[in-house]
């Protein structure tokens, strides 16, 4: 099942479903999500290692953490 699906089947939502970034290689480490009461455990990037593509393959530098989404964007 998808992190979108899960998401939707708890009623919470904690990002946008855009961007979308492909990448040959990341770095993930797992993240307690907790929600009345309720732990769930997500994976989450901690770093990006490789070539990175957006939806029209062109090569981006992501970054792992901004205080607004278009700022997820080099």
């Amino acid at each position: 099942m998808s992190l979108k699906i899960e998401q939707r089947l708890d009623n919470f939502f904690f990002a946008d479903i855009n961007p979308i970034i492909y990448t040959t290689g990341a770095k993930l480490v797992p993240m307690e999500i907790r929600r009345n009461g309720k732990s769930r455990f997500i994976w989450v990037v901690d770093e990006f290692c490789d070539d990175t593509y957006n939806d029209n393959g062109d090569i981006c530098s992501p970054c792992v953490y901004s205080n607004k989404l278009d700022g997820l964007m080099k």
